[in-house]
């Protein structure tokens, strides 16, 4: 099931969605461009870096500082696709709902937990991990409590091609399901999980739907 989009209007333009979708995209486009395979393996995270058991063999920064570079790298074109994508319908909305300032610290602070989620599971992995995959977790974790019922358009590829609308909460609790079942070994299920978890709790404490007041709105007729 691929979100296409959602109907659920937004009041001020995201420009802080916007920017980090620029960012993400000029990376990958300028380390892919230049074929530096070597930047793209300094700047990611390596959880064993993180606990300390291994060491950089080559100019990179300190292991902490590469858990927030590797937010930047993508593996593939349809690595960030599908993340930038992922973004834009769902980030928008809580930018416009949260303010950015609160957004934007909140994004990277769900994807150091989602990378801690990853890491407190695989200390010894010196496989790199790169990808915004967890910060846009937990954007989709807070969008489940402040927009459980705007609607998404979705593709369905069982078989043949069909297109539906679903209520958010039906997506993000099938998406985040799918999760726990998976078994591809170069995706970090569980960054996934940490920071989808991480988003949720975040916007349940801070008093879920209240902090919209009454300008929830969802735009059924286009």
């Amino acid at each position: 099931m691929i979100p296409l989009r959602d109907h659920n209007p937004t009041r001020h333009f995201p420009i802080v969605t916007v920017s980090l979708i620029a960012i993400n995209v000029a990376v990958f486009a300028l380390i892919n461009l230049r074929g530096d395979q070597a930047a793209h393996l300094a700047y990611s995270m390596v959880p064993a870096e993180i606990a300390g058991k291994v060491e950089k063999t080559i100019p990179a920064p300190p292991p902490m500082v590469s858990i927030f570079t590797s937010m930047f790298l993508h593996g593939g074109w349809m690595h960030i696709i599908f993340n930038m994508w992922t973004l834009w319908i769902f980030g928008n909305n809580l930018e416009d709902a949260l303010g950015r300032g609160k957004y934007l610290a909140l994004y990277v602070f769900w994807g150091y937990l989602a990378a801690w989620s990853h890491i407190a599971f695989n200390w010894d992995s010196v496989i790199p991990t790169v990808g915004a995959s967890g910060a846009i977790a937990g954007v989709m974790g807070a969008y489940l409590v402040l927009f459980p019922h705007a609607r998404i358009d979705c593709m369905l590829t069982f078989f043949v091609i069909t297109f539906v609308e679903v209520p958010a909460i039906f997506f993000l609790i099938f998406w985040i399901t799918l999760q726990f079942f998976q078994g591809n070994p170069g995706v970090a299920y569980l960054a996934h999980i940490g920071g989808f978890v991480a988003g949720w709790l975040t916007l349940k404490i801070a008093g879920g739907q209240r902090i919209l007041g009454h300008r929830i709105h969802y735009d059924h007729d286009d």
